[in-house]
């Protein structure tokens, strides 16, 4: 999981929720209590994948669309973490070395980490950002 992840699930339930509306940047970051350019970042991938509508211009904002609610939550799992992820080592070891650990220890390393993403994705495969509301809006209810 990572920020933009978190930004784009909550950005999306926001819009889902007000889908009558329309929200500036300046608005929208104020309203999901956000880094106006975090916000930005986030929210041209949303556009640019139609999970929201972009208005330019004077009068302009950010509005759901008719896939808003319907966006899953692997797909954007995949979009804003696996896609992000860094290129940086993060496993330890050497095939060339002569412990049998060091040897092997990235390769098993890895297909623990395949089979980890595959579970997170089949668990937010289930999820859309309409569930995220429903829920929200239950824990509201309950207070």
């Amino acid at each position: 999981m990572n920020l933009e992840f978190n930004i784009a699930i909550h950005v999306l339930t926001f819009l889902t929720k007000h889908k009558d509306e329309k929200f500036n940047s300046k608005e929208l970051a104020e309203l999901t209590c956000l880094n106006p350019v975090q916000l930005r970042r986030v929210v041209s991938v949303l556009s640019d994948q139609h999970y929201i509508t972009t208005m330019r211009g004077k009068g302009g904002g950010y509005q759901s669309n008719q896939h808003t609610a319907s966006v899953n939550l692997a797909t954007l799992y995949q979009q804003f973490v696996l896609n992000k992820e860094s290129k940086h080592r993060i496993y330890t070891g050497d095939t060339s070395s002569h412990c049998d650990i060091s040897k092997h220890i990235a390769h098993t390393m890895s297909d623990y980490y395949d089979e980890e993403i595959q579970l997170i994705l089949n668990f937010y495969r289930n999820k859309t950002i309409q569930d995220v509301l429903n829920d929200i809006l239950q824990e509201v209810n309950k207070s």
